[in-house]
């Protein structure tokens, strides 16, 4: 499955396709991406929620980093793909309703809008070496703006202008979404 999802990803985003070669090397050498423990690199799943008039995006304060960033975690084993584990934790961490999940192609639901690679700094109180997330950005219109924060690891929640200057860290995501005529 994550073969066909690369490539069909990079079909549409021919020119990321050395910004993804760790994630690229990772499959090819049929390493586990949904388990966390791999400290060379695993997936997580996020959720770019829109407003219903698409004029917004839903964000979250993560306690543990201190950063505003989009609902998301880790693809968990008992999941079938990372678009699964992006629409779980986006409901876990703002209990928002989706109203609809925007594909970038019509007929390829499991390839998501963007893919970014980060670092992750080790984590001592979860006893997690540092690592890289390839994470997964999936496009959901909520079906109001009603939200509630999930306590355990999200200190907040906010819904953000698409021209606010924070959301600067997700920029190509929102120029990707411009283009695809999303929002």
């Amino acid at each position: 499955m994550l073969p066909k999802i690369i490539q069909q990803y990079l079909k549409l985003f021919p020119e990321e396709q050395s910004r993804l070669q760790l994630l690229q090397d990772q499959i090819k050498n049929g390493e586990e991406l949904n388990n966390r423990r791999n400290f060379n690199g695993h997936i997580t799943g996020s959720g770019l929620v829109l407003s219903p008039d698409r004029t917004k995006l839903l964000l979250i304060n993560h306690k543990v980093l201190g950063l505003w960033l989009q609902p998301g975690g880790h693809w968990e084993p008992s999941e079938a793909n990372p678009r699964l584990a992006a629409i779980r934790e986006t409901q876990e961490e703002t209990s928002i309703q989706i109203a609809e999940s925007i594909p970038v192609l019509p007929d390829q639901i499991l390839v998501p809008l963007d893919i970014d690679t980060h670092h992750i700094p080790a984590n001592n109180a979860k006893k997690e070496l540092e690592h890289w997330h390839h994470d997964f950005r999936y496009v959901f219109i909520a079906k109001d703006m009603t939200f509630t924060h999930q306590a355990a690891e999200v200190s907040s929640a906010k819904w953000f202008d698409l021209h606010d200057p924070l959301l600067a860290f997700i920029q190509r995501s929102i120029n990707k979404m411009k283009t695809l005529k999303i929002i």
